[in-house]
């Protein structure tokens, strides 16, 4: 073993924890593949909030926040967990902090900004585990597949399997468009891999459609466009302008340009403040807890080592995030890929890192990939979080009712908030119900009286009545 070899083992704890460095760079590489459609698909959620324009610039801010995260989380916390900017919390940044309620793309930045602070605070000073504590498990477990439940929503919508009806609320799309066609395609290429336990089928999904659709462009003109989006790689709007190019940081500080925030719109911002540090909450913790067993990181009474610095760093990648110019950036469980071939110290972290920051350079290419390209992606995320049910009590009337509000209020509503809002307020009209007032935390409490402030003021709930 070289000097330089010695001292990166040394340093990482490589060999104590069981590995070498050939495993941990073939873990990084690995799990970089396994993420590496993220670089495609958050953008595209995004560019719904800041228009199409800015598509490059989100790639590189996407690139930017996931390599100095990683990078973070292995040097500082020397933990096997890789993290980029999360699937779920874009779209509510997209969807429902913007075109929801109004705020522009850099203000939700500030929500953003402002949440990772606040994650920050509550996680040093012990606050975190109180109010993860305090909210029931039911509705932990609803928040996590109606999230799942409305990244599936917004993918077929985006890639136009799905559209607005006028008999109900949504209908089948035009399957005679080649681009929604395509975009069925991609979720059972997807589908078909994920259901033979590939840890690429996210991967495989995305290049193959990419193939299927430039090849169906150049031969036989294929062209669909969706809400304004291009649908087939290749043409319009998605046609190929280059491969190199040097990085775009136009959104490098846009959350600091935030305008002035109408006197209305302040509690509203406090509620997607709030529901934003309840995701990463769940989303943060879950993944953490799932790496470090699949890693072996956990002791006999559950503890896990370094757990409380990779929340640190966690909590600082969504500030890091908010800077670049992007949503939320947390914990991927795609970390488990490399875990799988051995992986086991944060130098796995720091290659995936450095493989974000090669891709700096590339953003042309990500361009042509469009929602019927991705919409395998989504699906598969929403398909692995709405699994989170199984663990519902189904005897239970509270939980039922938990669970089905919030569930369906995130999907079909459109929004995240309104769902964890609606959950909330159900549950404890239930609680109350069955006699048990008791035992609603406080902290809950605190959140019903805000949620349903929330709904007063902007919805104007008084003056319709």
């Amino acid at each position: 073993m070289s000097e330089l070899s010695a001292k990166i083992d040394e340093f990482f704890h490589i060999t104590e924890r069981g590995s070498d460095l050939k495993t941990e760079i073939k873990g990084g590489v690995i799990t970089f593949l396994a993420m590496f459609y993220i670089l495609a698909v958050n953008p595209a959620i995004l560019s719904a909030a800041t228009g199409p324009e800015l598509f490059d610039q989100l790639v590189t801010a996407t690139a930017l926040a996931s390599c100095i995260s990683c990078i973070l989380m292995g040097l500082y916390a020397k933990f096997p967990i890789a993290l980029a900017p999360g699937m779920g919390i874009n779209a509510f940044v997209a969807y429902t902090i913007v075109l929801g309620m109004g705020f522009t793309y850099n203000q939700a930045l500030l929500v953003v900004l402002v949440s990772g602070i606040a994650f920050f605070v509550l996680t040093v000073s012990g606050l975190r585990k109180k109010i993860l504590h305090a909210i029931p498990i039911e509705m932990k477990l609803a928040i996590t597949a109606g999230i799942g439940f409305f990244i599936v929503v917004v993918g077929l919508f985006n890639a136009g399997i799905i559209i607005h009806a006028n008999g109900s609320a949504l209908e089948l799309g035009d399957f005679s468009a080649p681009g929604t066609n395509l975009a069925l395609v991609c979720i059972i290429i997807t589908m078909f891999f994920w259901a033979r336990n590939n840890w690429g089928a996210v991967l495989i999904g995305i290049v193959a459609t990419i193939v299927i659709g430039l090849t169906g462009g150049a031969l036989f003109g294929w062209d669909t466009v969706v809400n304004g989006a291009q649908l087939i790689p290749g043409v319009g709007t998605a046609a190929i302008t280059g491969i190199v190019s040097m990085p775009d940081f136009g959104l490098i500080g846009a959350v600091f340009d935030i305008g002035s925030i109408e006197t209305t719109m302040w509690l509203a911002f406090i509620v997607s403040t709030i529901s934003l540090i309840i995701i990463d909450m769940f989303d943060t913790t879950g993944t953490i807890v799932g790496v470090a067993r699949s890693a072996g990181m956990m002791d006999e009474k559950g503890e896990i080592k370094g757990n409380e610095k990779a929340l640190e760093v966690d909590a600082v990648a969504t500030v890091l995030g908010a800077v670049a110019g992007t949503s939320t950036t947390t914990s991927f469980i795609e970390s488990s890929t490399g875990i799988s071939v051995g992986a086991r110290t944060g130098l796995m972290a720091v290659i995936v890192g450095l493989l974000f920051m090669v891709t700096l350079f590339f953003v042309p290419v990500f361009a042509i990939i469009t929602p019927a390209c991705t919409v395998g992606a989504l699906f598969l995320v929403g398909l692995s979080m709405v699994t989170a049910l199984r663990e519902v009590q189904w005897n239970d009337r509270t939980t039922v009712a938990t669970v089905f509000v919030t569930l369906f209020m995130m999907g079909l509503s459109g929004s995240i908030t309104n769902g964890i809002a609606l959950g909330t307020i159900t549950y404890i009209i239930c609680m109350v119900g069955e006699g048990k007032w008791k035992d609603v935390s406080p902290i809950l409490w605190i959140f019903e009286i805000i949620f349903l402030a929330h709904f007063i003021i902007i919805y104007e709930v008084v003056p319709n009545l």
